[in-house]
């Protein structure tokens, strides 16, 4: 294949194994290197391979690519990512560091990473940059970097801090949801983000989170969510 060869969406989504809907919401983010002709993009293999090669998606395992790939829509079914032991209701902490320990802990205790000292300092360059606060209480922490150095898989931890915590948040709120993607690359990162993106804005969900008893609630609740989510298309 000649490196000044320019490819269609159909093709590019055949040589890097993603579907079509993938490589053009990446496109249109900015996450691949393209061109949009008219209403189609277009992609010059020369940078797509540079792309490649800085990120590693070529290395992705066959099983990470199944997160995105299951529905027309690339819906990730996050029920299958949580557990009990990756969610923590009484999360005490008294500043945005403390929370960032306490969620390391709980990757760490659940055997998902066992280089909680690495995950900790990128946890913390990434809110030095810009805080993971969205706004109404929630955060979702994480690496800049997605690596499988930090997580053996992907996973999404959950912690509730009912006093709630200062996390910078857009809208001067304090935090008391905290939502940790832990990807394994920047491919399941997205995909990762995009669903709990939606989570977010489910309030049913996030009032089982601040008033559940116990973990099971959390789990019970996200699965009707995604059955729901599922069925509506």
């Amino acid at each position: 294949m000649s490196e000044y060869q320019v490819m269609t969406t159909r093709e590019l989504a055949e040589y890097i194994k993603l579907n079509e809907k993938t490589i053009i919401k990446m496109a249109q983010n900015g996450e691949l290197p393209g061109v949009k002709v008219g209403n189609q993009w277009r992609f010059h293999l020369a940078s797509i391979d540079k792309y490649l090669q800085n990120h590693n998606l070529r290395q992705v395992k066959n099983e990470d690519f199944d997160y995105g790939q299951r529905t027309s829509e690339e819906l990730i079914a996050l029920s299958r990512l949580i557990n009990e032991d990756l969610i923590d209701l009484n999360l005490k902490a008294k500043t945005k560091d403390d929370v960032l320990k306490k969620i390391v802990k709980i990757a760490v205790d659940a055997n998902i990473t066992d280089h909680g000292k690495e995950l900790l300092e990128q946890l913390k360059k990434r809110e030095a940059m810009l805080t993971t606060a969205i706004g109404n209480g929630i955060a979702i922490p994480h690496p800049r970097n997605p690596s499988n150095m930090f997580f053996f898989k992907p996973s999404v931890i959950i912690a509730r801090c009912k006093e709630g915590i200062d996390f910078d948040s857009p809208d001067n709120k304090k935090v008391h949801v905290f939502i940790m993607v832990c990807a394994t690359n920047e491919y399941v990162h997205l995909r990762l983000l995009s669903k709990i993106a939606k989570l977010t804005h489910s309030k049913e969900f996030y009032s089982t989170i601040l008033n559940a008893d116990k973990a099971s609630d959390i789990l019970k609740t996200l699965m009707l969510f995604e059955r729901n989510e599922l069925f509506s298309f």
